[in-house]
């Protein structure tokens, strides 16, 4: 865990009725959750709060994953270059 990763969580609250599924788009992208954090610019623990349906993800995050999960090696390799 790294220090930002201490923060307390903010972002919306998960509803019962999530239509995102980070899990899933990682895993299909091939990706560690680790390496899903980095290349969405979050520390590990908000991510895999994701993941674990603590939170969802909102705004630009919402829309950086429906692109990942459209062309995963396009996006994937867009975000490794920004």
């Amino acid at each position: 865990m790294t220090h930002q990763d201490s923060k307390p969580l903010t972002g919306t609250p998960a509803l019962a009725q999530d239509l995102t599924r980070p899990e899933e788009i990682r895993r299909a992208a091939g990706l560690t959750a680790e390496e899903m954090a980095a290349l969405l610019g979050m520390g590990d623990y908000g991510y895999s709060a994701w993941e674990r349906g603590a939170r969802t993800p909102g705004g630009p995050a919402l829309k950086l994953l429906a692109l990942i999960a459209t062309d995963p090696i396009k996006m994937i390799a867009a975000l490794r270059k920004a």
